[in-house]
């Protein structure tokens, strides 16, 4: 197999499965006519994997900017350096330097920074704080190429660490921003997903297919991931991630193959697999079911076309509050 034919397949799978398990993040840019409302992203994550989250955003006039300049940014490069043994410093080559690249700084509108946001399930109320991290760690300033889902400039979290949601919870979200804008939402946490892994052999034969079992707990909509446990991309099985949705009720899942993986293997390679089980709430899954069938009813954040608003458990704006647990396993994987 080709490095260049692995690393298209390896991209486009890790686009799909970022967007199939995380949702097409399209609801953040809605463009109205009308007032303003709020725009939430909120998840209540039983998922060691994802910590729970809620991302605050608003709508704008479709007449207005969508951004605004905050600052500026200087990035310096690299340069050689020599010891000058007449002043006994080392000095900084500047014949093959790099001028800085001084970076224009914009902050969307969209953005909704001092809402007080705030979960509780009835006898404890937890507040989420507005706190992005920009992955760039002690410089000072926000990395460029860093983007995930806490790198929202609008993203709240339960800074000190006292909300650890529980299975079969009901859970009220309560959102107001000082300029007047209010919105709630709802939702009951699902079971906690449990895989039989005994069932499960210690290794997983691609080519062959396998199945995964779980314990049967309620009927929850679920979905099934496979792939890398980690960022460890050392060793490589063709076909080892895969996505399923599963429905409600079913207890088990079937692998696939595709056929070009079979003519492009060997009986040698072996790669570690995690297996992750999820289950989602019905908010979410409504919300899974419009971004991947729908998508002309979302905006997409990706261009930043403004779309017609939807809500899911969600009162008063627009967006989804929902919730979904976990359960993995890792195994190893050969063709």
């Amino acid at each position: 197999m080709q490095i260049g034919q692995l690393i298209r397949y390896s991209i486009y799978t890790l686009l799909f499965l970022l967007l199939a398990s995380c949702g097409n993040w399209g609801w953040e840019a809605i463009d109205t006519d009308n007032e303003e409302k709020l725009n939430i992203f909120g998840l209540i994550s039983l998922d060691d994997s994802l910590s729970s989250f809620v991302i605050v955003h608003k709508t704008l006039d479709t007449a207005g900017p969508d951004a605004e300049i905050v600052g500026y940014d200087t990035i310096y490069y690299e340069s050689w350096e020599w010891y000058n043994e007449d002043t006994g410093l080392f000095e900084r080559d500047t014949f093959f330097y790099d001028s800085p690249y001084i970076r224009t700084i914009r902050e969307s509108l969209y953005v909704v920074k001092d809402a007080t946001v705030t979960i509780t399930d009835g006898s404890q109320n937890y507040s989420f704080v507005r706190s992005p991290n920009f992955g760039t760690e002690g410089e000072g300033r926000e990395d460029y190429w860093y983007d995930d889902i806490f790198s929202d400039h609008g993203v709240y979290i339960n800074t000190d660490l006292s909300f650890s949601p529980t299975p079969n919870t009901e859970y009220t979200l309560t959102i107001t921003t000082p300029s007047g804008h209010n919105v709630t939402g709802s939702l009951m946490t699902p079971a906690h997903p449990r895989i039989k892994q005994d069932d499960l052999a210690d290794t997983l034969f691609i080519n062959s297919l396998f199945d995964v079992g779980w314990h049967y707990n309620g009927d929850f909509n679920t979905t099934i991931t496979t792939g890398f446990p980690s960022q460890n991309w050392e060793f490589y099985v063709c076909g080892i991630q895969q996505f399923g949705v599963i429905e409600p009720g079913d207890t088990t899942w079937t692998s696939s193959v595709e056929s070009w993986c079979l003519e492009t293997q060997t009986d040698d390679d072996v790669s570690p697999i995690g297996v992750r089980l999820r289950y989602l709430d019905e908010n979410y899954y409504r919300y899974f079911l419009a971004t991947d069938e729908g998508v002309e009813n979302i905006s997409n954040f990706l261009i930043g076309e403004g779309g017609i608003g939807t809500a899911y458990g969600i009162e008063g704006g627009f967006g989804v509050f929902g919730a979904m647990s976990a359960d993995w396993v890792t195994r190893y994987a050969t063709p």
